[in-house]
């Protein structure tokens, strides 16, 4: 679920201290305490905090005297790295907010988060993200992009999710064919698009790193056509310590559980520093760079020394 924030899981994320310092999916706060970010600004924090190369290309705009959002090189680069990101569509619009953007939609209508649809498995991601030539599932409508979901379809009209956690300021619409008339771009800082390009860069590297790894791991094919289930399944790191409580899709790990188990095991994690979903709809972000003493939090296992 991508929507905003509901009052309750607002005042859960005001429990956390004061931070003052925020590395990968590490926060640091005030009273000298390190925490393990899970929530990750609801995915806007995908690749953690301070992604890398992000702040030497804003320096780099920042030097070039290009604060003011006057036509620029970086709409066609960030054109192109959406579409590598988000196959099946042909047109992209840049708005200098999400509200702009969600102006496009009748009142009152969201896109569909594709989390909030079944299925999705690795096996699903060439297929969903075009690899190896094939085409994404296709919904009508509007959909939210998650970067890195396996399984991900395409839609009428796409709104990328992009890693960019409180520099965001544009939201980018992906449109396909089928939608009737692109609407203009606004005029956006260079500055953004130039941050949002170079996230969108590491995101499409890890996407086909990711889709090189799942060929690799495929379970051989015989002459027949059958398929070898003696080879190795591909495990992941959180598969190793709580399965039982996360479901993994790429990235994203979805609770699985009620309202009273999520609330229960939120206050259980808040206790170990780890800051997960505030809600039990919206996703939590599996940190790829964590260590396992790390992720044992997650479980019901040893507590953050």
């Amino acid at each position: 679920m991508h929507t905003p924030l509901l009052p309750e899981e607002t005042a859960r994320l005001r429990r956390l201290p004061p931070v003052s310092r925020a590395r990968e999916h590490r926060l640091y706060t005030a009273d000298g305490k390190r925490w393990i970010d899970l929530w990750a600004d609801g995915g806007r924090a995908l690749l953690g905090h301070r992604p890398g190369g992000v702040g030497l290309r804003i320096k780099n705009e920042l030097d070039r005297g290009l604060y003011a959002p006057y036509p620029g090189r970086w709409e066609k680069r960030l054109e192109k790295q959406l579409f590598r990101l988000f196959p099946g569509y042909s047109h992209v619009s840049f708005f200098a907010s999400e509200e702009r953007a969600l102006a496009l939609l009748p009142p009152g209508e969201q896109p569909l988060d594709p989390l909030d649809l079944p299925g999705g498995g690795p096996g699903n991601t060439a297929a969903a993200s075009g690899a190896d030539g094939a085409e994404p599932r296709r919904l009508s409508g509007a959909l939210w992009g998650r970067p890195l979901l396996p399984g991900h379809p395409a839609a009428e009209m796409c709104f990328p999710i992009l890693p960019l956690s409180g520099l965001g300021g544009v939201q980018p619409v992906l449109f396909s064919d089928n939608y009737s008339e692109q609407p203009p771009s606004d005029l956006v800082s260079p500055l953004l698009l130039a941050a949002l390009t170079r996230v969108s860069l590491i995101l499409g590297s890890m996407q086909e790193e990711e889709q090189e790894a799942i060929r690799q791991t495929a379970p051989p094919v015989s002459d027949s056509g059958a398929v070898n289930n003696h080879s190795k399944e591909r495990k992941t790191r959180i598969s190793l310590f709580c399965a039982d409580i996360w479901d993994k899709r790429g990235p994203y790990m979805l609770f699985r559980g009620d309202e009273q188990a999520y609330s229960e095991y939120f206050e259980l994690m808040f206790s170990r520093r780890v800051l997960i979903a505030p809600g039990l709809k919206r996703p939590s972000i599996f940190p790829a760079s964590a260590a396992e003493k790390e992720l044992r939090l997650l479980c019901f296992g040893e507590r953050m020394q």
